[in-house]
């Protein structure tokens, strides 16, 4: 008896054998796999030198959340200075307290380089500070700076917590408070 979708019907009874179920999800698997084999091979990046010389610098000139902290054009002196001042003050002791230490240098450094970014954007002198090439957008600078700020919070609490854990001193409890507008 053939169904209207003219594909063999089967009787409510009537049961498969293992080796002859389908999996409902494969055609949408093969389905989702081909497709993403044809965009990659229609997307296949810049096809000329020039493109290729400007991508290849992507993520390092695209300066705040650049994988490179001190991006060209940055003095790498006063970022060391930034992190041994940071070193000093917080006097880490072990791996932990030093990799916390070190993330903060590179937090405050990224937005010491959004600060910058904005003053100059505000000049309006034609320096492009973030690699954009157009006009700032406000909001995404915003919410770049509202992003650092938590990061360097929260790294600053778990450095705290971190030495007055060594310290045997006393570790308040962590506070989350969330707030929303909705």
């Amino acid at each position: 008896m053939e169904s209207a979708n003219k594909g063999p019907e089967t009787s409510a009874g009537e049961q498969f054998p293992p080796s002859e179920k389908q999996d409902p999800n494969q055609n949408v698997q093969l389905t989702t796999q081909e497709t993403s084999t044809a965009s990659a091979q229609k997307s296949g990046g810049p096809r000329t030198q020039q493109g290729k010389e400007k991508s290849k610098l992507n993520a390092t000139t695209h300066g705040i959340f650049s994988k490179v902290v001190v991006i060209e054009g940055e003095s790498r002196a006063e970022f060391d200075a930034l992190l041994n001042g940071l070193r000093n003050y917080f006097q880490p002791k072990g791996t932990l307290e030093e990799i916390q230490v070190e993330k903060l240098a590179a937090l405050f450094w990224r937005e010491r380089r959004l600060i910058i970014a904005d003053g100059k954007a505000n000049i309006g002198n034609g320096i492009d500070p973030l690699g954009w090439n157009e006009a700032p957008q406000w909001e995404l600078l915003l919410r770049y700076e509202t992003t650092l700020d938590r990061a360097i919070e929260r790294t600053l609490s778990q450095l705290e917590r971190a030495q007055r854990t060594r310290l045997g001193q006393p570790v308040s409890p962590r506070i989350d408070v969330n707030l929303s507008s909705s």
